[in-house]
């Protein structure tokens, strides 16, 4: 397999003060469950432009930025960008499914978007570049880049049971852990670090889950077109929840587990990436100065105060001060 000819970045936003999209969204909220229906899933930090310059300085080798949202547009967006794709929901997603306002219904029709490239990679807006990247951090030899640790799925949180969904069907096909086998040395890593015992100490078992990192997520078109033909069922009813229900949705984790158990992936570099919630970004300055972290996620949680969503603004603002000619 040779070198990538191209590889996109496909990007999730919503505005959630939009009045519009709220009373849209307040039409579907009586048949999700409270938990679902956190409206932490959809805040906006008002970080988004940040997003864009860092993707600028630090990727600028991408082909394609496709923006996805419902049909909103940051005012402050140059749209006539010629790397930027504005991509509706009804560009892309079939009509029995809309209006959503489920990101994994949204992630599980990406590779419906028009003209996108085989390899992509999938950020949500809290998902940040603070490193000078490369295509090979993400794919090698068109092969995504996937930490490949098993985990046991602990039933702590409702999210839990999408995990338990996608692993299912994994199981219905790779029952025997035949990629283990197969390529052992691609479970066993040193880039794995000490988590590399874990896959050690789970081989008498069948897959009881993975160890999920909440990072850009580097995928195939193929690979999940492939999986809609498999599961359809799986992949329709998840689709058809306008709201997450997370005892029956499956999610992109998906396509990542099932690059893993065919063998087609390379080892991800444990710590290439950092998961930081916002209540925590006081250690975010930190992070930027450590040169070998490349990925930031910085979470929303509940009880998240105005204070904390200044201070990332102020942090952001400190290292990436100049306008990127993604805004105008």
């Amino acid at each position: 397999m040779g070198a990538i000819e191209k590889i996109d970045f496909v990007v999730l936003w919503v505005d959630d003060s939009d009045d519009n999209w709220l009373k849209e969204k307040a039409r579907w909220v009586q048949q999700a469950d409270s938990e679902a229906e956190n409206p932490k899933l959809y805040r906006d930090y008002g970080t988004f432009y940040y997003w864009f310059r860092m993707v600028e300085q630090h990727a600028p080798w991408v082909n394609k930025i496709h923006l996805v949202t419902n049909g909103q547009i940051p005012e402050w967006l140059n749209t006539a960008h010629p790397k930027l794709n504005l991509v509706k929901h009804d560009n892309f997603i079939p009509s029995e499914y809309l209006p959503t306002f489920n990101s994994a219904a949204i992630e599980l029709n990406l590779h419906r978007i028009p003209d996108l490239a085989e390899h992509f990679v999938l950020f949500n807006d809290d998902m940040f570049l603070v490193e000078d990247s490369q295509p090979e951090d993400f794919f090698v030899q068109g092969l995504p880049k996937l930490f490949a640790v098993y985990n046991p799925i602990v039933p702590n949180e409702a999210f839990s049971h999408v995990l338990f969904n996608n692993t299912e069907i994994i199981c219905k096909y790779f029952p025997k852990k035949l990629a283990f086998r197969q390529s052992p040395f691609k479970f066993l890593s040193p880039k794995y670090g000490p988590l590399l015992l874990k896959n050690l100490l789970m081989l008498p078992w069948q897959i009881t889950g993975y160890h999920n990192l909440h990072l850009p997520h580097p995928m195939r078109k193929s690979t999940l077109a492939l999986l809609w033909q498999k599961e359809p069922e799986a992949f329709i009813r998840t689709s058809r929840h306008r709201i997450r229900d997370y005892w029956q949705d499956i999610n992109h984790y998906l396509c990542a587990y099932w690059q893993i158990e065919t063998g087609q992936f390379v080892p991800l570099e444990k710590g290439k990436g950092i998961f930081l919630t916002i209540d925590k970004v006081d250690k975010l300055p930190d992070l930027l100065a450590n040169v070998k972290i490349k990925m930031v996620c910085i979470n929303d949680v509940p009880d998240a105060e105005p204070k904390h969503f200044k201070q990332l603004n102020d942090v952001l603002k400190q290292h990436y001060p100049h306008q990127s000619q993604f805004e105008q």
